[in-house]
C-alpha cells in the first residue's frame, strides 16, 4: 500500500482553491470594468446619432426656406 500524506494533500488543495477564487474575483471584476465600458459606449453612441438626427431636422428646415 501506498503511504499518502493526507495532511498534505489537504494543505496544497486548499491553496490551490484559495488562488482560483482570488483569479476569479480579479476576472468578475475586469469582465464587469469591460462591460460597463461597453454600456457607456453604447449610450455615447445613441447620444451621438440623436443629435446627428436633430441637426439633419434642422438642415433641412433650412434647406426648405
Amino acid at each position: 500500500m501506498l503511504n499518502i500524506d493526507w495532511k498534505d494533500i489537504a494543505i496544497n488543495r486548499r491553496r490551490e482553491n484559495k488562488k482560483l477564487k482570488k483569479r476569479i474575483k480579479e476576472l468578475i471584476i475586469s469582465r464587469d470594468h469591460w462591460k460597463g465600458k461597453a454600456i457607456e459606449r453604447k449610450e455615447d453612441i445613441a447620444k451621438n446619432n440623436r443629435q446627428v438626427q436633430l441637426i439633419k431636422k434642422i438642415m433641412q428646415k433650412i434647406f426648405e426656406l
